[in-house]
């Protein structure tokens, strides 16, 4: 029988129950891995007939992880950008996603005078996962059609983050979404 996505939720809520650290999110990583090599899971939530969108598959009352399928029409660049103090571990379903990394070169006394330098990038093809810990400033680039599931420790909506402007030198805070607004 197929790992489901309902097997992998399942254990990555009993993994941060009892982990919920850098070994914890080696092991959903690993988890991510199992369920991307579910063609039926691929073609249910990334197939090529799925809409365009973010759809959210699963949001643990417990641990507060969140499983997201990025369905992608047109490719883009993401700003560099962090998740604040959330981790995140993609999972290439379709197509390829180039993830880089990036670090602050300045002292961080100013937010409009930044200065941001690239220390890694790599590829993530179908069934290969990559994991950003908390803080750290990263950004995505795939082409068109591409799809992926994104695992994050919280909903973002819900914690302050920060997206990088690397033409203006600057960063601004995204603030959490107010409890009002929902």
């Amino acid at each position: 029988m197929s790992y489901t996505l309902q097997d992998f939720c399942a254990e990555i809520h009993e993994i941060l129950v009892a982990e919920n650290n850098a070994d914890g999110r080696e092991k959903v990583h690993q988890k991510l891995e199992q369920l991307l090599g579910n063609e039926t899971f691929i073609e249910q939530f990334c197939g090529p007939d799925k809409p365009e969108g973010v759809y959210k598959l699963n949001e643990d009352p417990t641990t507060g992880a969140v499983v997201l399928c990025h369905v992608m029409g047109e490719g883009a660049m993401s700003p560099p950008h962090d998740h604040g103090a959330s981790w995140a571990i993609y999972g290439q379903a379709t197509e390829h996603t180039v993830m880089r990394e990036w670090y602050r070169t300045d002292d961080g006394s100013d937010d409009e005078d930044i200065s941001l330098e690239k220390n890694s990038e790599y590829r993530l093809d179908p069934g290969q996962v990559g994991l950003f810990n908390p803080g750290v400033i990263h950004s995505i680039e795939y082409p068109d059609n591409a799809r992926f599931v994104r695992v994050t420790g919280v909903d973002l909506d819900r914690i302050d983050r920060k997206a990088y402007n690397l033409k203006h030198k600057s960063v601004k805070t995204i603030r959490a979404a107010s409890a009002d607004a929902a």
